[in-house]
């Protein structure tokens, strides 16, 4: 059959190329191409928005995390008092530590929009540790901006030999 061919072996085998080179570029090369033009688009508007805050989903995410974060210093400071030092009061309880002071705050502890409230605990060492590591996980007391182990001076109280004393200062986020 292809000895009555009119044309050329040569022109024939041309002629398969073209057709495999546009059959290639139909199926394969022109998707990459379309690819990489949108890949440069994409970069190019990602250069336009090198700022981070200019990305509303991580804004939206870091807010909702700063609003948790709130929440856990967040109290309510008229029953602040009464209600989170009773709780705190009966955490200590189950730790055998004992709530030995809560002075009335300073005024100099407290502006607009924070609180600060110092505790003192007596007991082991150990169980004011445990208690230590069980505070920030209850809710509604603020959380521990610092704490400090000493041993009990002349004048003040202990339970025993090997009591030492924590005092704590809470910070509160006023409502």
């Amino acid at each position: 059959m292809l000895k009555y061919w009119p044309f050329k072996k040569n022109y024939l085998l041309v002629l398969a190329a073209v057709v495999m080179a546009v059959a290639s570029y139909e199926l394969a090369i022109k998707h990459t191409l379309e690819a990489r033009a949108l890949n440069k688009q994409y970069k190019e508007q990602l250069m336009q928005q090198h700022s981070v805050t200019e990305q509303p989903g991580y804004t939206d995410r870091k807010n909702a995390n700063l609003d948790r974060i709130i929440a856990l210093y967040r109290a309510d400071t008229l029953n602040y008092r009464s209600n989170a030092i009773g709780s705190i009061a009966l955490l200590a309880e189950r730790n055998n530590v004992r709530l030995v002071g809560a002075p009335v705050p300073d005024k100099s502890y407290r502006t607009e929009k924070y609180l600060l409230q110092k505790l003192t605990f007596s007991g082991d060492f150990f169980s004011l540790l445990r208690l230590l590591h069980q505070l920030p996980s209850a809710n509604g007391i603020g959380m521990i901006r610092s704490c400090s182990f000493r041993v009990p001076s002349r004048g003040e109280s202990s339970e025993g030999p090997k009591s030492i004393l924590l005092d704590l200062v809470f910070e509160v986020v006023v409502k």
